[in-house]
């Protein structure tokens, strides 16, 4: 007897700790140094495309009914569309699987495991990654309901437990070097925004569609995910300082106490940066592999397990953190915003072209 599917707020669920990962951690320090004060405002102005976007995502659910895209795009284009598609979509979802692993254990490096071997660390977190995708989205979605109250919870506390050390004042004056930092900060707020897409990716594996009001919800939640960590960076450190800062939403921890004996709480961010990358990295490894339709498991599982070690052992390349991030602000962010905007326009207009030569209205 098959699991019963993951419910549409699963689904949500899934994606809050999927994207929220980048919406709370990667995309921070980021959009302070290209717009620093003004790194909140972009996010209120990157508002707009970002909904566009999700109509248009709302707009392709609609129309593929739940459908997997490649195989959508196979019954009505053929092949000649839908095998680019399926090289793109595991390039990009393999990109994002590597991006997360290698910031998470140079992030493990730098804060608390020093002394260990990158690949160890890469390694174990792979195993469990692997685990999780090869068991399936079913376990991925309550796995999800299991971590995300808690990740909810501990974010809540350290903004409530660090309001003593903020000040809102420093988030003004606005625009004080011009409309230039935060136009370029809209691009790094879509990189995390935009990654809404994900949701077409695992809307056939759902008990039922996801309607306009799923989509709502998770634009306003990632949103907020952006604009929490950030404004209180900024509030707590000062924008200079917090553009400094490699991992800002991580020292907002390390000044949070606990009562009066407890003077260091920075080992819950650990559960919640780690909750949040093991889900995504399992989502990306999942999605690269059912891609390809894979109906026999032991191929399926050998696929998986090539990602998986091909990843680890790129985790050996040297780059150092500084160089990294400097890919990550100069390329790597540029790159996937543009990517999931083309990739985007483009199922539009083909979702688009097939309703017009069925008949059906366009709406």
């Amino acid at each position: 007897m098959n699991p019963p599917k993951p419910t549409a707020l699963q689904a949500i669920m899934t994606i809050m700790l999927t994207v929220g990962i980048t919406n709370h951690v990667f995309i921070i320090p980021a959009l302070l140094q290209v717009a620093k004060r003004d790194a909140w405002f972009s996010v209120i102005l990157s508002i707009v495309p970002f909904a566009l976007l999700t109509l248009l995502i709302a707009y392709i659910s609609a129309r593929t009914k739940g459908k997997s895209l490649p195989d959508w795009l196979e019954s009505n284009y053929g092949k000649r569309l839908s095998i680019p598609f399926k090289f793109i979509s595991a390039a990009y979802f393999l990109g994002t699987a590597w991006f997360a692993l290698f910031d998470t254990i140079m992030w493990t490096k730098v804060t608390f495991l020093p002394y260990t071997p990158m690949v160890i660390t890469a390694a174990v977190l792979m195993l469990i990654c692997l685990i999780a995708a090869q068991l399936g989205v079913n376990s991925m979605a309550y796995a999800s309901g299991v971590l995300l109250p808690f990740v909810v919870l501990l974010g809540f506390y350290v903004a409530t437990v660090n309001v003593q050390y903020k000040d809102y004042h420093q988030l003004l004056p606005l625009l004080e070097h011009g409309w230039a930092p935060p136009l370029k900060g809209i691009i790094y707020a879509c990189t995390g925004l935009f990654e809404i897409f994900f949701l077409l990716f695992l809307q056939p594996y759902l008990k039922t569609p996801l309607t306009n009001k799923h989509f709502m919800i998770v634009g306003f939640i990632l949103v907020g995910l952006t604009l929490g960590p950030l404004t209180g960076s900024i509030a707590e450190f000062n924008p200079h300082e917090a553009s400094l800062q490699r991992y800002p939403a991580y020292e907002q921890w390390r000044i949070a106490g606990f009562g009066k004996y407890v003077s260091q709480t920075d080992f819950f961010s650990i559960y919640q940066w780690l909750a949040g990358v093991t889900v995504r990295i399992a989502v990306a490894l999942f999605i690269a592999t059912d891609i390809w339709n894979i109906s026999k498991k032991r191929q399926r599982s050998a696929l998986l397990l090539f990602y998986a070690v091909g990843l680890t052992l790129l985790c050996l390349t040297t780059f150092t953190d500084i160089q990294f991030q400097h890919l990550m602000i100069r390329f790597m962010f540029p790159f996937n915003t543009g990517l999931i905007l083309i990739v985007t326009l483009l199922l539009a207009f083909a979702v688009f072209i097939s309703a017009h030569k069925k008949g059906e209205s366009g709406t």
